[in-house]
């Protein structure tokens, strides 16, 4: 019985190893390329790319590609990032509610000051209170009676407390307050009309030397806020005054009597 020889289907290829070692050689090649660019960051060139990256991204953090509207890339802000400028501004001066209780304390000793200066312990008092600052100035000294005109030496009394009134951002309120004593002429006909005008005067005259508007606003509260009782004269000519006060942003516990209540107690 004759051996059938086995016939080979084609030709085999010997040279297949070329194309794996080809690919090792490429991939080995990158390896080395980027493991260089790794070690050798030129950090100029590395700042001008992130300037570049952050100039092609719009206000919104995203960037703008044609027909595809705007890719959601995510800020780099982070809560980490958020509570290390928190930290930041505490170790520059202390919270925001610290920085206003400096600013309005600072603001109390020069008011004490220009009292003491200039003699007018009498006719201005300056208080801290849970809603501000509180300037207290009697009507004596800035009304006749029965009258909304300022006088000429309130006008310069005024006028040496504004610059203390501008060094500070915070909103001021003007208030008008009287005795219980009625009043019905022509001009006012109840206390209420005399407590307004008096606010919004004294308002105007610190306006026109410099406090901003914004920061203002008057109201008159007649004799429903007595700071003594009604009962002698002297009480009622320290109810009859009208307080600036520098309004705080941010809340505080109580500091004065006066937030006990409407009336100082004996």
């Amino acid at each position: 019985m004759s051996r059938r020889k086995k016939k080979h289907g084609g030709h085999e290829n010997h040279e297949r190893w070329l194309i794996t070692y080809a690919d090792l050689i490429t991939l080995l090649m990158i390896f080395f390329v980027i493991m260089y660019a790794m070690s050798s960051i030129d950090q100029a060139k590395f700042d001008s790319l992130s300037v570049s990256m952050n100039k092609a991204l719009n206000p919104n953090n995203k960037v703008q590609i044609d027909s595809m509207g705007n890719t959601g890339i995510i800020s780099k802000t982070t809560k980490e990032g958020q509570t290390n400028n928190k930290d930041k501004q505490e170790q520059q001066g202390g919270t925001s509610a610290e920085q206003e209780e400096k600013r309005l304390d600072e603001l109390k000793k020069q008011v004490e000051k220009f009292i003491h200066d200039n003699n007018l312990a009498g006719q201005i008092n300056v208080i801290d209170t849970a809603k501000g600052v509180q300037i207290t100035l009697n009507d004596a000294a800035l009304f006749e009676s029965g009258s909304a005109t300022l006088k000429v030496e309130a006008q310069r009394i005024l006028g040496g407390m504004v610059p203390f009134l501008k060094i500070v951002p915070n909103e001021i309120a003007v208030e008008g307050h009287t005795d219980n004593v009625p009043i019905n002429n022509a001009r006012f006909p109840s206390n209420w009309e005399l407590s307004a005008a008096r606010a919004i005067n004294v308002l105007h005259d610190i306006e026109a030397k410099g406090v901003p508007e914004k920061r203002l606003h008057a109201v008159g509260y007649a004799d429903t806020k007595p700071l003594s009782p009604n009962d002698t004269v002297q009480n009622r000519a320290s109810n009859r005054r009208v307080n600036l006060i520098v309004l705080r942003e941010h809340k505080a516990a109580s500091i004065s009597p006066i937030d006990k209540g409407n009336v100082i107690q004996p």
